[in-house]
């Protein structure tokens, strides 16, 4: 189990790095909303659930529910990111399609992560 806290942080940390700065990179920072602040609570967010979900795993708890567990965690990824980030998200001011797109990037790659990360726990079970 360590082992693979550890993978997961390793990953999700470059992930961070690498994502953040070459999406700022290729925008030129010219952003409306706090693109690294966006990047950092998914990296965190992710990474949480993958460690938790480590540990149900190993734990016996809630084993054949795993599923739903991760579908209702899913769920509240995304309630807090609206709350977090609603000035952003429910801007008055127009924010272009291009911009709206960035805000979608970086929650696209860790969920492709995450969720890779979470089918091989689940395949483990």
């Amino acid at each position: 189990m360590l082992k693979s806290i550890l993978q997961y942080f390793i990953v999700f940390t470059l992930l961070f790095f690498i994502g953040k700065y070459v999406h700022l990179l290729i925008i030129n920072n010219e952003i409306a909303f706090p693109l690294g602040k966006m990047y950092l609570y998914h990296y965190l967010f992710s990474l949480g659930i993958c460690i938790l979900f480590a540990y149900l795993a190993f734990a016996d708890l809630l084993k054949t529910q795993l599923g739903l567990v991760y579908l209702a965690a899913l769920f509240l990824k995304l309630i807090f990111f609206t709350i977090l980030f609603k000035n952003a998200v429910f801007s008055d001011i127009i924010i272009p399609r291009i911009e709206r797109f960035s805000m979608l990037i970086p929650l696209l790659l860790f969920l492709f992560v995450e969720v890779i990360f979470i089918s091989k726990i689940l395949k483990k079970i």
